[in-house]
């Protein structure tokens, strides 16, 4: 019997992920009261969403003075009741200047415990070293009583407590909380103005954390210290900041997070297209997974199936190096990680296998890129972190896609971007529609090919592309030019399992773009290659 009983359930696993079993629907929300904020520290208490740092204008600059200009600071404290569309506010000035300067950050990693947030880390500027860092601090913030006091106009100076440790000097990580431990994840230290090219000259001082930090918070509403610091250190994997993490439920390991991609790869500027799953006892690389449509932080929801044990993960907009072409249906890479306005899910099934899915539908512009999803007050929940699918209305909200960075186009890193983007001020209700039949097959993204890139790219000479293979396969490389035309055939061979390396030489051609398309048993991705 036990036997029958999990062969059906793998049965409905596959079916689920390999139908449409719920669309998607993305609607403006007339709550206008919402700040104008993204890459801070949002969340829900009471009812109510709060917001605390960040930024208030577009993606940052890449060169002094550029960078983080003081006018994108956001110096206030906001409470907003999005059932009456109403906002309240408070100056951070009020505060000593350790604590303003620490809670007005950007990039900075927090966890809502109860009533109690914990804000951790964070890059921005500090008056005492007269420069840019990365705060060495955890401040602890009383959310029931600073937001009675921010809604009532009285004062917010004792809900503010903070501690100084030198292993909490991260941002553009996540701090999640499993049973009593705290779980500091990736990110990276950065000290001196946002400089991209002083980085590789060493003015400014950059170190990524390649650790999972764990600790304990012993507070007792007074008092309060880190206990039980332990760090798991991993400097190929862990190498990631700005990626998305998500708590998880397995059925066997119980409660996890998985970490979504991120930036930067230690031997290209491209990001990591793998997850890492993170158990309390054990952490798996998933190598055998890339995440394609999706490799930066952006507003996400979690979903499960109790009926199918499928884990559900969507992803709206953000940054992506691949996208798949709406006319052709093509995944093409774009290295220069675009803004996109995929919606994605990436499915965990029953059998631990990740399956992603780019959505029937797309963001409205090119949004999502440090947004925040808040849950509807009435969605209901499955172990308190995710929508609960078996228990939705036919038609039910089920959250908010708030702030973030609104993109004028594609590409706009190189030239300004504070000018062709900004802090968005749209808010979108986000529906799900569940579906009877199971006749709409999911468009699935193959993942034949892994971790297909080149560099140096651009390059005058010769590229390096590199690419994994689950099983021995028939590998087929072609280089286009703009117009779909053959260049050059590079192989055509049969390949081992694993990763594979391959030179191709750029010397002989004119200058301009190419496409470099490899097939693998009938799927196809492309990159584009440039020659200076």
């Amino acid at each position: 019997m036990k036997k029958i009983v999990v062969i059906a359930i793998l049965m409905i696993s596959a079916k689920l992920f390999a139908y449409q079993n719920f669309t998607l629907r993305l609607e403006p929300a007339t709550i206008t009261a919402t700040p104008l904020v993204h890459s801070g520290t949002f969340g829900e208490y009471n009812n109510k969403w709060f917001f605390i740092g960040g930024r208030k204008n577009g993606l940052h600059g890449f060169l002094p003075p550029s960078g983080f200009p003081e006018a994108g600071i956001n110096d206030s404290i906001f409470i907003v009741d999005p059932v009456v569309n109403q906002q309240w506010s408070a100056s951070t000035h009020v505060l000593p200047d350790s604590i303003r300067e620490a809670i007005t950050t950007s990039n900075m990693e927090f966890y809502l415990n109860d009533s109690m947030l914990y804000m951790v880390g964070g890059y921005g500027w500090n008056e005492n070293n007269g420069d840019f860092i990365t705060f060495p601090t955890l401040t602890a913030i009383n959310m029931k009583g600073l937001m009675n006091a921010v809604i009532n106009s009285l004062p917010i100076e004792n809900y503010f407590r903070q501690l100084t440790d030198s292993s909490l000097a991260i941002c553009g990580a996540h701090l999640q909380k499993m049973d009593s431990t705290y779980y500091l994840v990736f990110g990276h230290r950065y000290d001196g103005h946002y400089d991209r090219t002083d980085t590789v000259l060493a003015i400014a001082r950059q170190t990524y954390s390649y650790e999972i930090r764990k600790f304990q918070i012993a507070d007792d509403g007074t008092n309060f210290s880190i206990t039980n610091y332990s760090a798991l250190r991993d400097t190929t994997n862990f190498r990631r900041r700005d990626f998305n993490l998500i708590p998880m439920y397995d059925l066997y390991r119980g409660e996890g997070l998985i970490a979504y991609s991120g930036v930067f790869q230690p031997h290209v500027n491209q990001p990591y297209l793998t997850a890492v799953e993170i158990f309390k006892d054990t952490v798996i690389v998933r190598s055998d997974f890339n995440q394609n449509l999706s490799q930066y932080h952006s507003a996400v929801c979690a979903m499960y199936d109790s009926s199918g044990l499928l884990q559900h993960h969507l992803f709206f907009g953000g940054l992506s190096m691949y996208y798949v072409d709406t006319l052709t249906q093509q995944t093409v890479r774009d290295s220069l990680v675009p803004f996109v306005r995929t919606v994605s899910d990436v499915v965990r099934d029953f059998d631990f296998a990740y399956h992603e899915i780019n959505a029937s539908i797309r963001m409205p512009a090119l949004l999502g890129t440090n947004a925040y999803f808040f849950y509807d007050l009435q969605v209901p929940m499955y172990k308190k972190h995710f929508v609960d699918l078996n228990s939705l209305a036919h038609h039910q909200r089920i959250g908010y896609i708030v702030g973030g960075i609104e993109s004028m186009d594609l590409n706009i890193a190189d030239n300004n971007p504070n000018a062709q983007s900004f802090a968005s001020p749209r808010v979108f209700e986000v529906y799900l529609d569940t579906i009877q039949d199971t006749t709409t097959v999911l468009s699935e993204i193959n993942n034949e090919v892994l971790n297909f890139l080149c560099y140096p790219n651009p390059t005058n000479e010769k590229t390096q592309l590199e690419f994994e293979l689950k099983k021995p396969e028939l590998v087929k490389i072609e280089l286009l030019d703009i117009k779909g035309s053959l260049v050059q055939n590079v192989c055509n061979k049969t390949f081992d399992a694993g990763k594979q390396k391959l030179v191709l030489d750029l010397q002989p051609l004119s200058k301009g773009i190419y496409n470099c398309v490899i097939t693998v048993n009938r799927h196809r991705k492309s990159l584009r290659v440039q020659k200076e």
